[in-house]
């Protein structure tokens, strides 16, 4: 007989943005951040704690690519195509990315704590 005083969860709001923004970052590239971006335009009659969530997540995938791109584009113009562009692209890729990943495991676990996301709050 199953428990009477049990409580039906609906799925978690805040989560899914977060995790598509994970994907995006470490899995699937190109397919999770246009998942994410269809999320964060369909979000406007989701909670708001949905709707600061993806559009953290959006924000923050077109910052990163801006960052890690711009980066690698001003070392080649400054190095040209040598060892010191290559060391210095790949270090910076390296950091930023790991930046943004452990950025998305704060956002996560605020997520999961039903709470707002820490970064960007201005935008949101």
């Amino acid at each position: 007989m199953p428990y009477s005083g049990s409580r039906k969860r609906e799925a978690p709001g805040p989560i899914t943005p977060v995790i598509w923004y994970l994907l995006n970052l470490l899995a699937l590239p190109v397919i999770g951040f246009v998942v994410l971006l269809t999320l964060a335009m369909k979000s406007g009659d989701a909670s708001p704690l949905r709707r600061a969530h993806s559009k953290a997540a959006v924000y923050m995938s077109i910052l990163g690519a801006l960052l890690i791109g711009s980066g690698v584009g001003i070392s080649w113009f400054m190095f040209g195509n040598t060892g010191n562009f290559w060391t210095f692209a790949i270090v910076w890729a390296i950091v930023l990315h790991t930046s943004f990943v452990l950025w998305g495991m704060i956002a996560l676990a605020q997520a999961i704590g039903n709470k707002p996301p820490y970064f960007p709050r201005r935008l949101l």
